[in-house]
């Protein structure tokens, strides 16, 4: 039973897990990466007219919709429509194929960006519910549908910071407390808030930061950043 365990464990290391560089510092680099391959394979497309280069540009734009966030995908998919319509306009021989390339190109990413984005709320939800099973009854039993004024100093902190899309990690690192920690004041937040995943739990950012100010260095300087913003 360990050893299976221990496999399945070793398995996941090496499973790339949908919307996986949502908020982490890799998601930058690999969207330019994304990005720049489809600049190669649309630009070979249009000094080596072929339409079979096309199929090229599939991969990356693909990746873009299993790995990265929504804001991310927006700009690889808008690179990759900007693309499309260049190559259109330059081979207007080739018309009737590029189109019905283009459209199965994104029917399929944008059937991969749904999937992506459902597996990444079923796994968040379950991950959710595993710390609350490991929490201790008394915990457990406090974690209920009360709203955000129910929220502890520490909850409404860690609730804060991840609506604003700062990783598990780096909120530990603010923080002084261990990523199992913040999952599990996450866990409350999300059970006394009603949400299911951090994306729902972004979409209420404005509303927490509504919310008396608490916080370590990364609160205080996303507070002073939204003051500028809001000046200009």
């Amino acid at each position: 039973m360990a050893a299976t365990r221990l496999r399945g464990r070793r398995r996941e290391r090496y499973l790339i897990r949908p919307c996986g560089l949502a908020g982490s510092q890799w998601e930058p680099p690999v969207a330019g990466l994304c990005c720049m391959a489809l600049g190669i394979v649309f630009g070979l497309e249009i000094l080596t007219p072929n339409d079979a280069l096309l199929a090229l540009g599939l991969p990356p734009l693909l990746a873009a919709m299993w790995v990265l966030s929504g804001r991310f995908t927006a700009v690889v998919s808008g690179l990759a429509l900007v693309l499309f319509a260049v190559v259109l306009f330059a081979e207007a021989a080739n018309r009737l194929t590029i189109i019905s390339i283009e459209a199965a190109a994104l029917i399929l990413a944008a059937a991969v960006r749904l999937y992506a984005t459902s597996l990444s709320d079923v796994l968040q939800h379950r991950g959710n519910r595993q710390v609350a099973r490991n929490a201790s009854p008394t915990l457990a039993a406090g974690i209920q549908f009360h709203g955000i004024g129910s929220l502890t100093r520490r909850e409404m902190e860690v609730a804060r910071l991840a609506s604003r899309g700062y990783t598990d990690s780096e909120i530990a690192d603010d923080l002084g407390i261990s990523e199992r920690t913040v999952e599990s004041h996450l866990a409350h937040v999300y059970g006394k808030l009603g949400v299911t995943s951090r994306r729902v739990l972004i979409r209420r950012s404005a509303e927490l930061a509504a919310q008396p100010r608490h916080g370590g260095s990364l609160v205080v300087a996303s507070e002073t950043v939204q003051r500028v913003v809001h000046r200009h």
